[in-house]
């Protein structure tokens, strides 16, 4: 039986200093996800933040009339739950994993107890944050134009992989 992947894998993790590594680590817990599962749903309560390791999910958002929007694709790069830590209980996106495997959970909580402490993890989960958007509102922005369809876009090509969250 291989062994499980390690917390390290996840870049952001990875990225975390020795003593931040050491408060941190311990509170993760190693989940498998399958493909199409709902890891969250839009406007629903979360406690959890999930940073991947061989999963990809999708984030996608769904703004009431029936439609979702794919605005991004994470990988072992970053976390899911960026809401939970800025203090928001409900996210406005939904989570759905697009490829099987793992990601390392932990309670937003901890996670938000972490980044209250001086020091480099929460400039680096905010780097990360703004990027995120970043990409979120180039993909807006192609989605706008239609840019997708043709698949010309580098950052709409998710959208021939993933399943429709719709």
């Amino acid at each position: 039986m291989p062994l499980p992947p390690a917390p390290a894998l996840n870049l952001l993790l990875a990225s975390l200093n020795a003593a931040a590594r050491t408060r941190l680590f311990p509170h993760l817990v190693l989940v498998e996800l399958a493909a199409g599962e709902i890891v969250f749903a839009s406007g629903t309560q979360q406690v959890q933040v999930y940073f991947p390791v061989t999963a990809t999910i999708l984030l996608s958002y769904q703004p009431g009339n029936g439609t979702a929007t794919e605005i991004s694709l994470v990988g072992n790069e970053g976390v899911i739950g960026i809401p939970l830590f800025l203090q928001e209980k409900v996210s406005p996106c939904s989570a759905v994993v697009c490829d099987a495997g793992f990601a390392y959970q932990i309670s937003a909580a901890v996670l938000t107890g972490e980044l209250n402490r001086p020091g480099p993890a929460l400039r680096l989960i905010l780097a990360y944050a703004r990027g995120l958007s970043a990409q979120m509102a180039q993909t807006a922005h192609c989605d706008m134009h239609s840019i997708a369809v043709d698949r010309s876009c580098a950052t709409c090509s998710h959208a021939a992989r993933c399943p429709k969250t719709d």
